[in-house]
């Protein structure tokens, strides 16, 4: 029975290894491609989506290592999540801080982005992909008893979140008018990142 239980759990480290290399993957091509773009624009919630995104392929990359020294050195698997919780928690929080403070400065000075197609693209298409990947990841985290990654299942899913705020933020801007709207995304877009920040932090102690 030890090695039928030992081959499934092979099994199913290969799997999550496969979905945090998607994720990589899914954060080198649109997190960049957000941020970039959300700069050029000035909208903060689709910067805040892309360096979610970016927080979000860290995390799978610490999480295909911890799962390869997992299959070499068993024992390390639990310091190493610990630590993956850890810089990504930190980083989190610095990402909220930024987006909250350039957000309210924009709110002061009454600054709204420009019309962005490729913007409104990116989180559409984020909404069709995050959800889908967060739920693999969930899945095997129950599975694998692993709260690394599932914190990495809920920063997928909280990317899709963000995704659908930074659209609305991006749309309501676009067609209505509302200079406005794209901050207070942002702002939400902070709260998520903190909230989730803080929860890795308490985790990792």
């Amino acid at each position: 029975m030890q090695s039928v239980d030992q081959s499934l759990r092979s099994h199913l480290i290969r799997a999550a290894i496969r979905a945090c290399a998607l994720s990589v993957a899914w954060a080198f091509v649109v997190g960049i491609a957000a941020i970039l773009i959300g700069t050029a624009a000035r909208s903060l919630a689709l910067v805040g989506f892309g360096l979610d995104s970016a927080v979000d392929g860290t995390a799978s990359a610490v999480l295909i290592w911890r799962f390869r020294i997992e299959g070499r050195e068993p024992e390390r698997a639990h310091r190493v999540e610990r630590t993956a919780n850890r810089v990504v928690a930190v980083i989190l929080l610095v990402v909220a801080t930024y987006v909250a403070a350039e957000a309210c400065r924009s709110l002061a000075t009454r600054s709204a982005p420009t019309s962005t197609v490729i913007g409104i693209s990116l989180a559409a298409a984020a909404l069709i992909v995050l959800p889908g990947l967060a739920a693999v990841k969930l899945r095997l985290a129950s599975r694998l008893q692993s709260r690394a990654l599932r914190a990495d299942g809920m920063l997928s899913l909280a990317g899709a979140f963000l995704a659908l705020v930074s659209l609305f933020g991006l749309v309501l801007n676009d067609v209505l008018g509302w200079w406005w709207a794209d901050s207070v995304a942002a702002i939400l877009v902070a709260a998520v990142l903190a909230v989730e920040g803080w929860r890795g932090v308490s985790r990792s102690n």
